[in-house]
């Protein structure tokens, strides 16, 4: 199996996702047609073909070598305000607090720390927007919220939610065939490794927020 699926480190870099899946799905397929394997080792494969993207991404994090940009960028249609900010906010307040999961600094502001993320991720340079895409700015929105304790507690849950009703907002919340764009436990694991991030790693952080979002490929 180590001799047969370790992937040269160079090939990847220089060739396509697209191609590296469709090498390991041929070897795969000619180990098992030939009963090569033993049913333990199929289980293994399968793991290796289901998460082809899962390895070049954490090569390319390591490496520091994520796509700054989407490979397909969405130009916003729908911002959000102020007042949606506040009113999304509430009522995640309102529903925790309901259930005991929220204390009393949940969702208070402090100062206009709010109201400056949400501009910032809206700023124009020169006439042109500073983030010209739905993805980009979304990835911002959720670094600022997170990083920048715009709340008195429960900035990694109201950033989060922010982000997503954000995409929303744009179209980008789903994937075409219906399923969430990022599921829950890598939402989670997300917004975690942003609060954990040393601020020299906000680059890094965006990229690989960008990079999640993209639509597998096929």
């Amino acid at each position: 199996m180590l001799r047969g699926f370790t992937l040269n480190e160079r090939r990847l870099r220089e060739r396509g996702l697209g191609e590296i899946e469709q090498a390991v799905g041929l070897r795969a397929r000619t180990l098992t047609s030939h009963a090569l394997v033993t049913e333990e080792g199929r289980a293994v494969l399968e793991v290796v073909r289901g998460y082809t993207r899962a390895w070049r991404l954490l090569l390319e994090y390591d490496e520091q070598r994520l796509a700054a940009a989407p490979a397909r960028p969405v130009a916003p249609t729908a911002e959000l305000t102020l007042d949606d900010g506040r009113a999304a906010a509430a009522s995640l307040r309102a529903d925790l607090t309901g259930r005991g999961e929220a204390g009393p600094l949940f969702g208070q502001e402090r100062g206009e720390g709010l109201a400056a993320i949400l501009g910032a991720i809206e700023q124009t340079y020169g006439g042109e927007p500073l983030y010209a895409s739905v993805q980009l700015r979304a990835a911002h929105l959720l670094y600022f919220v997170i990083k920048d304790h715009p709340f008195g507690d429960g900035n990694k849950r109201i950033g989060t939610l922010l982000f997503l009703e954000y995409l929303r907002r744009n179209g980008l919340l789903l994937r075409a065939n219906g399923t969430p764009r990022l599921a829950d436990n890598a939402m989670v694991a997300l917004a975690l490794l942003v609060a954990e991030s040393e601020p020299s790693q906000k680059e890094l952080m965006i990229r690989l927020v960008l990079n999640l979002m993209e639509d597998r490929a096929p």
